[in-house]
């Protein structure tokens, strides 16, 4: 009969890493110990030091979600928005306290992908109760704020313009061009500006020195190059350049554009599904100037001072103005609304006006074509967001460059940019989120209603239309964030794996797989509030199991499916009743188990672990852990 007891280094005294954490340790034994044939081993006794903690290890999903709260039976495909993952940099059990600081910055991370969330203040808040000792950690409370205020007014100054081809001279004001078909796009970021602000942000061209130009805002545009759409993965799916495009050799792409071509004329574009079968997207105009003459073209409301049946003579222009209102996009010129988006549901002035805005378009930025050598144009107003309110304000950080280039912002620069060329390569994207964008952009809603011959070509048009969302007093109006922590089709209608939500139990929201938003918040605080609604599950009421990989026998893990190492479950209460802290466990009831030896043999070392069922590491344990082991001879029958 032999008494083993083993222990694992204090971490006060040695690195927690390794053989000598509290969850995994090996001892070694000098001299050898000497078991005798036909042996057999249990657990006698454990003490461990246990955290109350919370179990976000590798498998824990949540997504995130800006836009509507969809009905039980909305479709996904109505709404312009989509799910947001997130990439776990937990991975591990943590004290309530940590575990808020590590997912808090979870949260900003994926809601600084709306420029009109304050990712910057969104806070996550533990909850604690004085009625109960055994549980005082009850929970947290998430608050998710709007910005709801103005932009702020920052023309980007040099050194912020991307020139995609052509050459540019620009000064923080006026940009003109040094060669032929020059094609630029300003990118402010951090605290000199970002993207224009889905608030009321204001984008203003003026003072045009020229008789030709384009401009509007985009997407961002990565990588420059007279291929640049080949060569931007987050616009593959746009188009080919077979006169698809704006500028003199229709090779540039705006999402929402202005141009004075040859014809002298105003005339208004979006980027939008292609109607005539051929695929991709194509730069079509808008026709803002619709008179009213027939049953599928009565003009829109808001354009009606302008539907003359022709366009806007260049000459009478002197500003173009460009302003976001949430999904709306309103344009102006010389200071009189163009083209606004009307409030009906008539598919008959869908060709009118903008098309909606949609995630891949939550961050635009500044875009402008000059066509002639010499000529310039001016930017005066321009109100944006900036890292004041923008967790992580880089060109980077967007849903798009994530889904289909590169998802870790940590190290985007180094893994994602070649070295060579200075462009933004596939990485490391958003598993299976390759077809999101595009599935975002060829969405219903999106597609004209009558193709470039004024025919309807289903599925390449759709008389499909519902009313833009615009703004509340202070939020997005129908615009919500969401938590995302159990399955629900409606939002993800099992789009990947991968991205299956399941931490309700973690956050404290079981059972509901979407957290229901406070009673006490309404749409005009701009604030969206989430208070647990159960307690969330600690690590210390998961199982715990002991395993010995180095001796001979042999146990079942029906839950893996595999032979197991396993020889005890530790109990979730010591023998004094507690779960957490210090703990002893002392076995009345040993269940001892072969240990497959015939002969005799020596234990030079024994490795110890502390798994969770499916014999992973558990990780909640600190200090020193000490498990006394008794061996003795088979009992003969």
């Amino acid at each position: 009969m032999s008494l083993i007891i083993t222990s694992s280094q204090d971490p006060s005294n040695i690195p927690q890493t390794g053989v000598s954490a509290p969850y995994q340790y090996r001892n070694d034994f000098r001299s050898g110990v000497k078991i005798p044939a036909n042996s057999e081993i249990a657990v006698e006794s454990v003490k461990i030091n246990r955290n109350p903690a919370l179990d976000y290890e590798q498998g824990q999903v949540t997504l995130f979600w800006m836009g509507e709260r969809l009905a039980t039976n909305a479709s996904l495909h109505e709404s312009m928005s989509w799910i947001i993952p997130s990439i776990n940099r937990i991975d591990r059990n943590l004290s309530p306290s940590d575990f808020k600081e590590e997912f808090e910055k979870i949260i900003k991370m994926a809601y600084s992908l709306h420029p009109e969330i304050d990712s910057n203040n969104i806070t996550m808040t533990p909850i604690h109760t004085t009625t109960s000792v055994i549980h005082p950690f009850q929970g947290y409370r998430y608050n998710i704020p709007q910005v709801g205020a103005s932009g702020t007014d920052a023309v980007p100054p040099s050194g912020y313009e991307k020139v995609i081809f052509g050459d540019l001279d620009y000064d923080g004001n006026t940009a003109t061009a040094d060669a032929d078909d020059t094609y630029f796009q300003l990118q402010p970021v951090d605290a000199v500006g970002g993207p224009i602000s889905l608030f009321g942000g204001n984008l203003k061209f003026d003072t045009f020195n020229g008789n030709n130009w384009t401009i509007g805002l985009a997407r961002p545009i990565y990588n420059s190059d007279v291929n640049f759409v080949e060569n931007n993965p987050t616009l593959e799916h746009t188009f080919t350049f077979s006169d698809d495009g704006l500028g003199p050799d229709e090779d540039q792409l705006y999402d929402y554009a202005a141009q004075v071509g040859l014809d002298n004329v105003l005339r208004l574009y979006h980027l939008v599904p292609e109607s005539r079968g051929n695929g991709g997207m194509e730069m079509r105009e808008i026709i803002y100037y619709q008179k009213n003459n027939t049953a599928t073209a009565a003009n829109n409301a808001d354009n009606s001072s302008f539907a003359t049946g022709t366009p806007i003579p260049s000459a009478s222009i002197s500003d173009i103005t460009f302003r976001v209102e949430n999904e709306k996009v309103i344009i102006s010129a010389s200071g009189k609304v163009v083209c606004a988006p009307n409030t009906t549901t008539s598919a008959s002035f869908k060709d009118q006006v903008p098309k909606p805005v949609n995630q891949n378009c939550w961050k635009m930025y500044p875009t402008a074509g000059i066509w002639e050598d010499g000529d310039d144009l001016n930017i005066s107003n321009y109100e944006c967001r900036t890292n004041t309110t923008m967790f992580n304000n880089s060109l980077p950080n967007n849903w798009a460059f994530k889904s289909l280039i590169h998802a870790d912002m940590d190290n985007v620069f180094l893994e994602a940019v070649d070295s060579t060329t200075g462009f933004y390569v596939v990485n490391t994207p958003w598993v299976g989120a390759d077809y999101w964008p595009m599935n975002l952009d060829e969405r219903d809603i999106m597609r004209r209603f009558l193709d470039q011959d004024g025919s309807q070509n289903l599925p390449h048009t759709s008389p499909y239309i519902r009313p833009y969302h615009g703004l509340n007093a202070s939020t997005m109006s129908s615009y919500e964030p969401l938590l995302i922590t159990g399955k629900s089709e409606r939002y993800t209608q099992n789009i990947v794996q991968e991205w299956t939500p399941n931490s309700m139990s973690v956050l404290g929201f079981s059972p509901f797989a979407v957290a229901p938003l406070e009673n006490s918040v309404t749409a005009n605080t701009g604030q969206a509030s989430f208070t647990s609604t159960t307690r969330p599950s600690m690590s210390s009421e998961n199982s715990t199991f002991i395993r010995v990989p180095t001796l001979n026998h042999k146990t079942l893990n029906f839950g893996t499916g595999n032979p197991s190492k396993i020889l005890f479950q530790v109990p979730r209460f010591d023998n004094s009743g507690a779960e957490t802290g210090a703990l002893f466990f002392q076995n009345p009831d040993k269940t001892y188990i072969d240990l497959n030896n015939p002969t005799d043999f020596t234990i030079t070392d024994l490795d110890v672990h502390f798994v969770r069922k499916d014999e992973t590491f558990a990780k909640d344990l600190t200090g020193s852990s000490e498990v006394l082991f008794h061996i003795r001879p088979k009992s003969k029958l």
